[in-house]
Parts: structure tokens; sequence; C-alpha cells
């Protein structure tokens, strides 16, 4: 697998969006319902949305952040031996966070780095050292 980061706007045809989010002076990270790993808010871009659209979607399903400042941040790649992928990576700094039932997400947890067991551990290290300058 090769993840590469690239330059706002570099890349074309997203599919993804990854959503780092500040809260409380640390990083807010969340756990799915059946994982027992961490993620960082993110998923599908759907058909005709764009990318800010899906990461302000994602960012409420899975974090209940409801007033935030958010700002795209690079562009990143995924090559594997099954295909090729691209995605935009945002920084969210949340504000207030909602608490409601019908999370997507089982927890909403709060570190100083990234969790020592992470989901999509080759690709969220290589994008978490990029966004680290940004915060």
């Amino acid at each position: 697998m090769i993840v590469k980061t690239a330059e706002l706007g570099e890349l074309k045809n997203y599919t993804f969006v990854v959503i780092f989010c500040r809260y409380q002076d640390k990083w807010l990270y969340c756990r799915a319902k059946d994982r027992e790993v961490f993620e960082t808010a993110g998923g599908h871009i759907e058909s005709g949305e764009l990318p800010i659209e899906a990461a302000k979607r994602e960012l409420y399903e899975e974090t209940g952040a409801t007033r935030y400042d958010i700002v795209s941040a690079f562009d990143y790649s995924v090559q594997t031996s099954s295909g090729y992928s691209t995605g935009q990576v945002f920084l969210a700094h949340i504000h207030e966070i909602e608490e409601h039932q019908d999370f997507e997400m089982a927890e909403v947890k709060l570190f100083e780095a990234l969790p020592d067991k992470m989901r999509f551990p080759e690709i969220t290290p290589v994008i978490y050292a990029k966004i680290q300058s940004l915060k």
C-alpha cells in the first residue's frame, strides 16, 4: 500500500473525506459500535455531494458536533493492489457537541495523539503526520 499526501485541489475525483477534530485542545476520535478500534470522523462522499458537504455531514453524524470551524487541509491518495482512491482531509475545531441517541458511533473520546489501536493503520499515521503541522 502506498499512501501519499498532496496539495489541496491537486487530486481530483475524490471518493472519501477524513476529518481530524480538535476539541478542548485534544484530538477527538470515534469508535464504531461494531469495532474495537478508534478512527477519525469521515467516510464516502455521496453522489452529487461536495467534499466540504460530506465532511460537515460526517462530522455531525459521527461526533455530534454542532458548532465548529472546519477547513480543507490537503488531499491524499491510497494505492493498493486492488485499486486507487483519493480523498480530501479536513481539520475541524469543534466548539460544541450535541448528545443524541442515534449516534453512528459507540463513543467519541479525546486523546493527546493517535490512539494505539486505530482503524486504517497504514493510512491514518501518514495523514496525521501532515495534519500535525496545520493544527
